[in-house]
């Protein structure tokens, strides 16, 4: 076991994910700066229940170490900062006893799980090519163009990846980070990319109907 300080937040980070925070609250001020001098992560934890200002919020069990990379300090103590996710960990106990949150951590190790192995490149192969069509189809409906899109080649680091690009409720991605089984992870990732490119391309031709009919071309 390992104690970690926690944060708790709004949003759900990912192994790799950069994630830029504002420190402006007097408790995570001292527990950033007592990481600062030790150069140590903090644990960042989705919000179960309870305020992410103030009060005494309620994490789930399971979230992502961050190592902090940068620190922009600005007057009053307050703090700028890009943080990136390390490792995944899960809450054993939690300690109120400082002014932020204390938890004792195991950290939590990927699983190739019941289809991997051999399979697993083909299943992370189909994910890959399922965000970039999604991509694709989000770039287009905003009236935006990519040249190309360079994507992770490891399975793990891919579902990973995707998990933190891909737009969906905190709660879908905390299952994800939940979800040990790189394969159980990509096979959740197919069916939730393959629901958003449906609503996209939905999204897509009822627009391009739209620019037709004003054009007086239907």
């Amino acid at each position: 076991m390992e104690r970690l300080p926690l944060f708790p937040l709004d949003t759900v980070l990912f192994p790799r994910q950069a994630l830029p925070l504002h420190i402006f609250e007097e408790r995570y001020k001292t527990m950033i700066g007592h990481c600062i001098e030790e150069q140590s992560p903090f644990g960042v934890v989705l919000i179960k229940s309870g305020k992410q200002v103030g009060g005494d919020a309620v994490p789930h069990d399971v979230g992502t170490t961050a190592r902090i990379a940068r620190v922009q300090r600005l007057p009053d103590g307050k703090m700028n900062l890009i943080t990136l996710g390390r490792h995944r960990f899960r809450i054993a106990l939690l300690d109120r006893s400082e002014p932020y949150l204390i938890g004792n951590v195991e950290y939590l190790l990927n699983e190739p799980g019941e289809g991997g192995g051999e399979e697993l490149p083909q299943a992370a192969e189909r994910v890959a090519g399922l965000f970039a069509e999604q991509f694709r189809l989000v770039m287009a409906v905003s009236n935006q163009w990519t040249r190309s899109l360079d994507l992770p080649g490891d399975p793990a680091t891919l579902a990973d990846f995707v998990a933190a690009e891909i737009d969906v409720p905190s709660g879908v991605k905390q299952e994800l980070l939940e979800t040990l089984s790189v394969a159980a992870r990509l096979r959740r990732e197919s069916e939730i990319l393959g629901d958003l490119i449906r609503s996209l391309t939905e999204r897509w031709d009822e627009e391009q109907r739209k620019r037709f009919a004003g054009a007086g071309l239907n």
